[in-house]
């Protein structure tokens, strides 16, 4: 699943600790001195544009290192990038557009989705957080590609686990909501292969395995 990001840099000039450190943040992420940016701690949780681009710049560092092939722990990298996503997302009073608030949401759901998958205690409460992230990008881009599979994922992850434990009272609205997501999930593949994009490219294979996936959980689940 995994595939790298880039979080737009904002020149800021901005006077102060956070000012000084974000001048520094920037410095080394052209270099590409990723490692340095995410050893790095971030003290500052005022609201304003220099203090979440800190945080944005250190979850983009985060997510680079979870992804890339090295001897760290990609568990407490996407955990990093997870977080400093979500404090840069819950920091940041303005946008300069759209895109951009959506691209950082979707790199939080990035993050979330592969920690999950990696976690097993926390795992339950990194779901809860990719529902949450999930349903923000939904609401950011109705039908996008990123917004539906991330959406789908959440919700198939949460009921894959219910499975065994299905009841016939319970099967009749677990039935409904697994063929609902399918149908989302096929009618923006059809979408999406009329008409293909480089944001389609990302997600293709994806797709392709989560409609899978949804198939057998519902023939799983005993759906009629």
């Amino acid at each position: 699943m995994g595939r790298r990001f880039w979080v737009p840099v904002l020149m800021l000039t901005i006077t102060g600790c956070a000012g000084l450190q974000l001048q520094r943040f920037q410095n080394r992420s052209q270099r590409g001195d990723q490692t340095w940016i995410a050893a790095q701690p971030i003290t500052c949780q005022t609201a304003s544009q220099a203090c979440a681009q800190l945080h944005l710049i250190k979850g983009q560092a985060c997510l680079h290192l979870a992804q890339a092939d090295n001897d760290r722990s990609p568990a407490a990298d996407y955990a990093c990038a997870a977080d400093a996503f979500s404090a840069g997302l819950a920091l940041r009073p303005s946008w300069p557009d759209g895109a951009s608030r959506r691209y950082v949401q979707e790199s939080l759901c990035e993050a979330l989705a592969n920690l999950q998958t990696l976690q097993s205690v926390a795992a339950e409460q990194t779901l809860i957080r990719l529902e949450d992230a999930a349903a923000e990008l939904y609401r950011l881009a109705p039908d996008s590609i990123p917004a539906v599979y991330y959406l789908a994922d959440a919700r198939l992850r949460r009921i894959q686990p219910t499975l065994a434990d299905l009841d016939p009272a319970g099967r009749i609205p677990v039935c409904n909501r697994l063929k609902r997501t399918l149908n989302l999930v096929l009618s923006v593949m059809a979408t999406a292969a009329g008409d293909p994009s480089l944001q389609w490219d990302r997600y293709a294979v994806r797709y392709q395995r989560l409609s899978f996936d949804l198939g057998v959980t519902i023939k799983t689940a005993g759906c009629q």
